[in-house]
């Protein structure tokens, strides 16, 4: 590993201040060399403020997988970019042809560019995420992360500390009140895990390429890192308490199922907050497993999801054989794309999937926007026969409550299913819902696919 005071001067060297007289207010950005051995886009080259910023090409090696139901091995490859900032900072990205049409998403931030030849020109306020698709280019993510505090030292106690490079340590095994910190321009090859811990923490800007498993712990909190997987749940914390996920970045690929983003399973008190995530299975996923434990006040707010191939945004299911579900709140957040097949025969933007006998409860969406990339469905609140992932009996789903949310396709369904008239789905609440830009104020509104168990759907 790399000394600390090298460190220092590396991060002295990145640091640019460019100061930018709009409103008074100055820009500082910081921005981390390439780790050896990856990719660098063929695609665009970045600047930020006019500062140079590495742009990567990641995505699968596997030339002989199917990829003919979602695209091109091309269009599986995503470009990334990142860098910390504070204050308004001007992109300019420069792709290798003439940019004939692009998107920025998530098109709620209604951000202004402007096209000229190879070059694409915007400016954004402060740290975001944004998701760019230019002519049929595998689309870029940029991460404009807000600046580092609290920088841990590399000879503090409990901290493992990976500076600017590339490292393989295969799998490393968290302890209580340790801190693994990866540097801007870190990449680390591993797989985290621990069990029956308190007070832990994984942050930095670096590269984390593998899966994080933790079950039963207390005070968790990961930050700022960007997690690439393969295999498996990309992030999966079983039991765990007051614990958080903030400004991470998931990328999963080659897989198609089983390469969740973000899965908090039998959880309490857990927060999802600014995070980013592209995958091949859901984005986030909240599941009930054990019936001695329940789910209870999870927080998934201020995120952006693309469910690239078989995945929906948020997902509470399939897995709901444990413990009851409840309190649980996503607000103000972008659905971008929600795509694929599966067991219930296709993903929607978010979904309620009761596949066990878990009590499904008080529910709570404000403020979601669900672009138009989606292939199936909407919306879908089902009650299953409780036998698509295990044998169980069927649950239950009670107090739904929706507001403002917009499905930017109208043409796709809204399932609300219930199982039989002992496990019914009651108490769904539309407040200031939009479709198409049209308000629904009724089942008529929309195309709503219901059946004779479940009660009470509400539109306000």
């Amino acid at each position: 590993m790399k000394s600390r005071a090298s460190y220092s001067l590396f991060i002295c060297a990145v640091i640019i201040m460019s100061f930018t007289y709009i409103h008074n207010v100055s820009a500082t950005i910081i921005v981390y060399p390439a780790p050896p051995g990856l990719k660098t886009s063929p695609d665009f080259i970045l600047t930020a403020n006019d500062n140079p910023v590495w742009v990567e090409r990641i995505g699968s090696t596997l030339r002989s997988f199917n990829y003919s139901l979602y695209g091109s091995r091309e269009m599986e490859d995503l470009n990334v970019t990142s860098f910390s900032c504070s204050g308004m900072v001007t992109i300019k990205i420069i792709a290798t042809v003439n940019i004939n049409s692009y998107l920025i998403r998530p098109k709620s931030r209604n951000i202004i560019a402007k096209a000229n030849g190879k070059e694409l020109i915007f400016t954004i306020p402060g740290p975001q995420k944004l998701y760019v698709e230019i002519n049929g280019l595998p689309h870029l993510a940029i991460f404009a992360n807000p600046l580092e505090v609290n920088v841990p030292e590399q000879n503090d106690q409990g901290v493992i500390f990976y500076g600017p490079g590339t490292y393989n340590p295969g799998h490393i095994t968290l302890k209580s009140n340790q801190t693994i910190y990866i540097a801007g321009g870190a990449v680390v090859k591993a797989d985290i895990s621990g069990k029956n811990l308190n007070n832990v923490k994984i942050a930095g800007r670096g590269i984390l390429q593998g899966n994080i498993n933790i079950s039963g712990t207390s005070n968790l909190n990961v930050s700022g890192i960007f997690i690439r997987n393969v295999k498996g749940w990309t992030n999966t914390l079983t039991d765990c308490h007051k614990s958080s996920y903030r400004n991470v970045k998931v990328f999963s690929y080659e897989a198609i199922y089983s390469v969740d983003g973000i899965d908090p399973v039998s959880c309490t008190n857990f927060t999802i907050d600014d995070c980013f995530m592209r995958c091949r299975d859901d984005c986030v996923a909240i599941k009930s497993d054990n019936k001695n434990l329940r789910v209870d006040s999870i927080f998934v707010t201020n995120c952006v999801m693309v469910g690239w191939a078989c995945s929906d945004g948020v997902t509470i299911g399939f897995e709901l054989n444990g413990g009851p579900v409840e309190n649980i709140f996503v607000k103000n957040c972008d659905i971008l794309y929600a795509r694929g097949g599966g067991k219930t025969n296709g993903h929607s933007g978010f979904s309620i999937v009761c596949d066990g006998p878990a009590w499904v409860r008080n529910i709570h969406y404000e403020d979601i926007r669900v672009e138009e990339q989606v292939e199936f469905k909407n919306l879908e609140f089902i009650v299953t026969d409780g036998t698509l992932y295990g044998i169980d009996p069927p649950g239950h789903i009670k107090g739904v409550y929706l507001k403002n949310i917009q499905w930017e396709n109208p043409g796709k369904p809204f399932i609300i299913s219930g199982y039989s008239s002992d496990n019914i789905i009651e108490d769904i609440t539309f407040d200031h819902c939009r479709a198409g830009g049209k308000v629904l104020n009724g089942i008529s509104d929309a195309d709503f696919r219901t059946n004779t168990f479940t009660r009470n759907i509400i539109f306000q």
